[in-house]
């Protein structure tokens, strides 16, 4: 792809040969939708469209797609247009209800995001757990809520979804996906100062699987078992973002 000027929304539609995603390999179905924007001033001052803004944003997805050892970036397509900024949100919020759950924008988090700050336990993302090698990832606990089996059947389930005409069944089947209930695995301990607090074990089988999978060292990691806190829901545990 060409270096271009500009701003506006972008597509990206998964064509390789994962198992997981073989749902999506030969449908219109984009895997993750975004959106760059001209500038974000608060005077109201025309945006410069001399910046290459939604080109760069696409190629710092095509970097990251090229960490993980089990995707590459010849496995995509992108799709995109230039647009001006007045368009740009309502245009990615049409495309995210046109397509959803889109994959990557909500089953499977932690793609488009910055990498984690510091200050407390940081886990591993849903994307980073199905795609590890990120550099950003190396040393994460496990994820908080999922274990892979429950990944590989919510994103299946999702696909499915994804995959259906729109309507009132698909509408129904959407809802009680993100009312679907999710175990809490860990969570950090909460109390006063600054730094990584103990870390709390709510199911220990899926805890040391889960980080022995990622070669996580637990020897350095304060933890302790106790009870399990009440379920949440998909939505609540941020796999859909609100609108």
């Amino acid at each position: 792809m060409k270096p271009f000027s500009g701003a506006g929304l972008y597509a990206l539609y998964y064509k390789g040969d994962l198992e997981i995603y073989k749902g999506l390999k030969h449908a219109d179905t984009p895997i993750y939708i975004g959106k760059a924007s001209a500038g974000d001033s608060s005077y109201g001052d025309p945006p410069n469209w001399s910046q290459r803004k939604l080109f760069d944003r696409i190629s710092d997805h095509r970097r990251s797609i090229n960490e993980p050892h089990n995707l590459h970036a010849s496995d995509f397509d992108v799709r995109y247009l230039t647009v001006d900024d007045i368009w740009i949100v309502l245009g990615e919020r049409a495309l995210l209800r046109a397509y959803s759950p889109v994959l990557w924008n909500t089953v499977m988090t932690g793609f488009g995001a910055n990498p984690p700050g510091q200050g407390r336990r940081n886990a591993r993302s849903v994307w980073d757990s199905v795609h590890p090698g990120r550099k950003r990832a190396i040393g994460l606990l496990c994820n908080r809520s999922y274990s892979g089996v429950e990944m590989d059947k919510l994103i299946l389930d999702g696909i499915e979804i994804s995959l259906m005409e729109a309507g009132e069944q698909r509408d129904k089947k959407l809802k009680e996906f993100r009312n679907r209930p999710a175990e809490t695995i860990w969570q950090e301990a909460k109390g006063p100062g600054k730094g990584p607090k103990p870390v709390l074990v709510f199911r220990h089988e899926v805890f040391l699987e889960e980080n022995s999978r990622f070669g996580v060292d637990l020897d350095d990691i304060e933890w302790e078992l106790a009870a399990a806190p009440e379920q949440k829901t998909a939505e609540e545990t941020g796999l859909f973002p609100s609108e």
